[in-house]
């Protein structure tokens, strides 16, 4: 074990086989892709070094190795990897805040130009998602293009099955509830994928100037903590049992057959709240329990149900206001609205979109590091 005394009095220790498989020369560590060269074949678990330098002023490690190969460890970079430090992740510090109907009327806005000009605000945005799960732009243009310009902003859009983009408006044999103009329920997108898509877009091209067409939002982890601290029971039931959703129709490319069966409530490793999978639209009639169940199983998803509504909110889309949301955890909805229209026109027309966390994540830590000058790998 290597121990190092810091100028301000820390103290750090290092064991001698991650100091070899983490040595940052050029023989061992491809610094234009930040990934290691050295083999763990060639790795010995048991190496001790036969000798250390301290160079160019204290800002350099060097360390002798058996086999004659002298590692090389920047002092700024062993100050970043300290194992008493935990890991490090650029937005490591940016936690979701659970919120109920006190956000009616106070979901956070940001300006669409903005969005796509200041780097600074485009953070922001991206850590309100993170954050609270749900956003709004304003003034964006009123025709397509404005989901494609977002994406390739953070980084491009997701497709699916409805293709890279969908429209939303009523249509003939609608392959999705959501192409009509019935009400929906509060519900996240693609249950029925293997991977669901992190983030939704939707951008009001047009909005009904009639009755209805409002658009309503509740944080499945704010209902979760309800649950689990008022219905443990319940709780439990709605995180071990397996709901089936499925899909089936025609619209992008080919037909598609879409099966997934998982709990509507998943958790992480502790046995918190990670992610929600709740469609009533695209609900399997089939259900994987016994038939003394099922009782129980359709009371626990109508108990969710309705804590979502307990605390939803609602807001109803300017012409160009984009809304935005964590499709993991943020439940989405619409009441109906009418269809008369003397033009012959959609009366409603959104178009929608998807990013994923892993590219949002990964813009987030670039933007970060931009701001303070350094990429810590």
């Amino acid at each position: 074990m290597y121990k190092l005394r810091w100028a301000d009095g820390h103290s750090s220790r290092y064991p001698f086989v991650w100091l070899r498989d983490n040595c940052r020369c050029t023989k061992c560590y491809h610094p234009s892709s930040y990934q290691r060269l050295a083999l763990m074949a060639d790795l010995d678990l048991e190496v001790k070094p036969t000798g250390e330098e301290v160079s160019d002023e204290g800002s350099l490690l060097k360390v002798m190795w058996p086999d004659k190969h002298v590692g090389k460890y920047p002092s700024r970079w062993l100050r970043h990897h300290q194992f008493d430090k935990g890991f490090y992740d650029p937005i490591g510090d940016i936690k979701p805040q659970p919120w109920g109907s006190e956000l009616g009327g106070n979901i956070p806005k940001y300006k669409y130009d903005d969005i796509l000009n200041d780097d600074g605000v485009l953070f922001e945005w991206l850590k309100t998602l993170c954050v609270m799960g749900l956003a709004v732009l304003t003034g964006a243009p009123t025709q397509p293009g404005v989901l494609e310009a977002i994406g390739k902003r953070v980084a491009y859009l997701r497709e699916t099955v409805y293709g890279e983009k969908f429209q939303v408006y009523s249509k003939y044999g609608a392959s999705n509830v959501a192409y009509t103009s019935a009400e929906l329920d509060l519900h996240v997108d693609l249950p029925y994928y293997g991977f669901c898509l992190g983030v939704q877009m939707l951008h009001c091209i047009r909005q009904t100037k009639g009755s209805g067409g409002d658009n309503q939002f509740a944080d499945a982890f704010h209902a979760a903590l309800i649950l689990k601290k008022e219905n443990p029971e319940v709780y439990k039931l709605l995180t071990t049992t397996d709901i089936h959703f499925r899909n089936c129709g025609t619209d992008h490319v080919h037909g598609y057959h879409l099966i997934q069966g998982r709990p509507i409530l998943k958790e992480d490793s502790e046995g918190n709240f990670k992610q929600v999978y709740h469609n009533n639209a695209a609900r399997a009639s089939y259900l994987n329990v016994p038939v003394e169940k099922v009782q129980d199983v359709y009371r626990a998803i109508k108990l969710f149900h309705q804590t979502l509504y307990k605390n939803n909110i609602s807001t109803k889309l300017r012409d160009g206001e984009v809304v935005t949301f964590n499709n993991t955890r943020v439940t989405h909805g619409r009441t109906g609205y009418t269809m008369d229209s003397s033009s012959g026109e959609q009366v409603r027309h959104l178009e929608g979109g998807y990013l994923e966390w892993d590219e949002i994540h990964s813009r987030m830590r670039i933007l970060r590091e931009k701001k303070e000058g350094e990429l810590r790998v």
